[in-house]
């Protein structure tokens, strides 16, 4: 048996169309490479908007804790100025008060002192009216003792009299004002007879008498000193007693 050779198949329509179709350049590399530097920028993109959001979220929380800090130091500042507010008010309160007690206190003095212009003007007046009083009494004493001057001008002779020849004797009673008149040769003449005048007021009073006198007839005796101012007529009434007391009459 004759073996015949096998012949090649004739080339197929497919092949021959494919080889005959002209050669497209797509551009995946191109196109690769782009999504490839798309991706890196955009994972850039994606990392900056991170870091951006991360930045923001930070400065968010830096500002919400200055805001926290700043809303407490504002409350801090309030709950002061309210305690301040209050202490100026009691301060207000108190000064108030002070200076109410002050106007108080100036009216209270302004009283007194117009109360001691008061007093001060009477005062015044009355010194003037002493000072009158004392000028009018001046005066007075000035025309006493003048007058008494010239009344002792005139008893003078007369005491002398009385005591060099009457036997009458004027000494001091120890005692301001007083006077002891001592009388001799009544009855006997070594008995003395004696009384005490007292001047001390403006009416004479004999306070004392040896020998003892009956008191209404030396009363009478005095009384008519004061009535008449006369001491001589005084001293002879004076002895009559005692001469009628030392006799008997």
């Amino acid at each position: 048996m004759s073996v015949e050779p096998r012949s090649s198949p004739p080339p197929t329509t497919t092949t021959s169309m494919a080889a005959q179709l002209p050669e497209i350049e797509f551009g995946f590399d191109d196109l690769k490479e782009r999504m490839m530097a798309f991706t890196v920028r955009f994972d850039e993109f994606i990392k900056q908007g991170r870091k951006r959001i991360l930045e923001d979220k930070n400065d968010y929380a830096k500002s919400m804790l200055e805001f926290k800090d700043n809303a407490r130091a504002l409350r801090e500042d309030r709950d002061f100025y309210v305690t301040k507010e209050q202490e100026i008010k009691e301060q207000v309160k108190r000064d108030t008060a002070e200076l109410l007690e002050a106007e108080n206190a100036i009216a209270d003095i302004d009283r007194k002192r117009r109360v001691k212009e008061e007093q001060k003007e009477a005062l015044q007046a009355q010194i003037e009216e002493v000072k009158l009083a004392i000028e009018k009494k001046r005066a007075i004493r000035a025309a006493q003792r003048q007058a008494l001057t010239q009344q002792q001008a005139k008893n003078v002779p007369e005491l002398v009299f009385w005591e060099d020849h009457l036997g009458m004797r004027i000494d001091g009673a120890g005692v301001a004002d007083h006077l002891k008149i001592t009388f001799t040769h009544l009855s006997e003449p070594d008995v003395e007879s004696w009384f005490v005048v007292s001047m001390v007021k403006r009416d004479y009073e004999v306070v004392q008498c040896r020998p003892r006198l009956d008191m209404e007839d030396v009363g009478r005796v005095a009384d008519k000193l004061n009535e008449t101012r006369e001491f001589a007529g005084f001293l002879k009434d004076m002895r009559k007693l005692f001469k009628a007391n030392a006799t008997g009459a």
